[in-house]
């Protein structure tokens, strides 16, 4: 592969990286070169060292040995400044601006422009930012807080912010986990553009049709070693991930459930209104999965969060049936005590105590049924710890190690195991498996279905269309905060859920 110098030097190159945590080796021996104008996969199971590499690369993190350089220099290790300043941005997973401050703000955080006395200068930080929304093709108001804007957008001023710094190396750490596909694809034409300038570019996704969609070639990891490094061109999606799991694992295994026939109504939601939703009904069934399908911002989220007490709701009532029973909700902590787990769309905000043990998040909803005279029992802890990381297959099963040094789907994993441990009767799952790999992806389906077989009544949101039509009986398309049509899974496919999202003509109770 040679980019635009033609001699295929790279600009980057890490050599022999090896890394460690506490005695558990993260990355084994590693070595990878990006030449100029390349674009460079990187992929692999949540826990092969992927993040681990780049934040090396960054200067984030110094190896115990190997050396990074930039073209031919040796870059000092562990010298974040120094990484920055040579050119390489890492645009991380879990998003790094603050909420408070404007869109301008966070684009020229840590490199502020200044006049003399050390005022910001307000004009060039304008227009420095401007030019790197520009860059990505997007357009939104410099003095907007952060905290108004939609996920989506803030994964588009992440990347802006890095663009700011007119890189040569450009590291993006799952950068369509938010987004619609039409904003995907966006992202994709944009980087294919920063690469024929001449950027090295290091993509990592779990996503892999974008890999071959974008990639020149891709380098796969299992378990901290390099497996192989191999052009597009000379491979298969079936064989990198083959390669990724070490295993054969047939892409094309997931399969609807085949079920027709369901419990009772077990939740049951009339009228929600709240910011964003415009008066929702719901019944979901026991052994009943529904999805909530629609484009980002259509009010799926807020929906599930005013209907389970989450976020305020202005109007509408949800209840819990059970055994005869019903209980209304008006409180998430009602929610909860009714039996309902959700899994939230933002885990390392609202799902996780990420400075906390993976024993301990655990424990944290379970706290009644691991105490004894009011007093909680370690050793019941643990035992119940292990048992529900081996449920989830997290990876590495180390339940005293913090929730915050897992990987993205390896947290993902422990907020699923801290609320299977309630056996609940109603779980809400907001986007399960993002920012997931594959492997991951196949055992969190098989979870869920497995909670749905087991008399769970189950509601999926998700942005990610195969996943909803796998695992939904029935989905409800939301389109400005309501419900725009209803598609039973013999019905449902790609193109009448997203017509009914974009607003098209739709098929039933349109």
């Amino acid at each position: 592969m040679t980019g635009p110098n033609g001699d295929g030097r790279p600009i980057i190159e890490a050599d022999g990286i090896v890394k460690s945590f506490g005695g558990a080796v993260a990355v084994n021996d590693v070595s990878i070169a990006v030449p100029p104008g390349e674009i460079h996969g990187l992929v692999g199971e949540n826990g092969a060292g992927k993040s681990t590499l780049m934040r090396v690369l960054a200067g984030i993190l110094t190896p115990d040995r190997g050396v990074v350089r930039l073209d031919g220099r040796e870059l000092e290790a562990g010298d974040t400044r120094e990484a920055l300043d040579s050119g390489i941005s890492l645009v991380h997973q879990e998003l790094s601006l603050i909420p408070e401050m404007t869109v301008a703000e966070n684009i020229l955080l840590g490199s502020t422009p200044t006049r003399a006395l050390g005022f910001i200068d307000r004009s060039r930080q304008a227009e420095i930012a401007t030019a790197a929304l520009q860059e990505m093709g997007v357009t939104v108001d410099l003095d907007e807080p952060v905290v108004r804007l939609s996920v989506a957008m803030r994964q588009f001023v992440e990347i802006a912010r890095a663009v700011a710094r007119n890189p040569r190396v450009l590291i993006l750490d799952e950068p369509t986990a938010t987004l619609t596909p039409a904003e995907t694809d966006h992202l994709l034409d944009m980087l294919q553009r920063l690469a024929d300038r001449g950027l090295a570019i290091i993509y990592i996704s779990h996503r892999i049709p974008e890999i071959f969609t974008l990639c020149d070639r891709v380098t796969v990891l299992r378990d901290g070693n390099l497996v192989t490094t191999v052009d597009i061109g000379d491979t298969s999606p079936q064989e990198i991930v083959d390669a990724m799991v070490g295993r054969e694992l047939r892409l094309d295994m997931e399969s609807r459930r085949d079920v027709t026939e369901f419990g009772d109504v077990v939740l049951r939601a009339r009228g929600i209104r709240a910011d964003g939703v415009n008066g929702i009904d719901l019944d979901v069934r026991a052994g009943e999965i529904v999805g909530l399908g629609g484009l980002v911002g259509a009010g799926r989220t807020e929906f599930v969060r005013a209907m389970l007490g989450a976020d305020i709701r202005q109007a509408g009532t949800t209840a819990v049936l059970l055994d005869g029973t019903e209980r209304q909700v008006r409180t998430y902590r009602g929610a909860v005590s009714a039996g309902v787990a959700y899994v939230t769309e933002e885990r390392r905000a609202d799902g996780l105590a990420l400075a906390m043990t993976v024993s301990d998040n655990i424990a944290l909803p379970n706290r009644g049924a691991l105490s004894q005279f009011g007093v909680l029992a370690t050793s019941k802890i643990s035992e119940f710890a292990k048992r529900l990381a081996n449920v989830v297959t997290l990876r590495p099963p180390e339940i005293q190690r913090e929730a915050g040094d897992f990987s993205g789907g390896n947290q993902q994993k422990i907020v699923l195991a801290k609320w299977l441990g309630r056996e609940p009767d109603v779980i809400v799952l907001d986007e399960p498996t993002r920012g997931v790999d594959v492997g991951a992806k196949v055992e969190i389906h098989r979870l869920i279905k497995d909670l749905a077989d087991g008399g769970a009544a189950v509601i999926v949101v998700s942005s990610d269309l195969p996943e909803l039509l796998e695992l939904s009986d029935v989905i409800h398309v939301v389109r400005d905060g309501k419900v725009v049509g209803t598609l039973p899974a013999g019905v449902a496919d790609e193109r009448s859920v997203m017509t009914l999202a974009a607003g098209g003509t739709g098929l039933i109770g349109a």
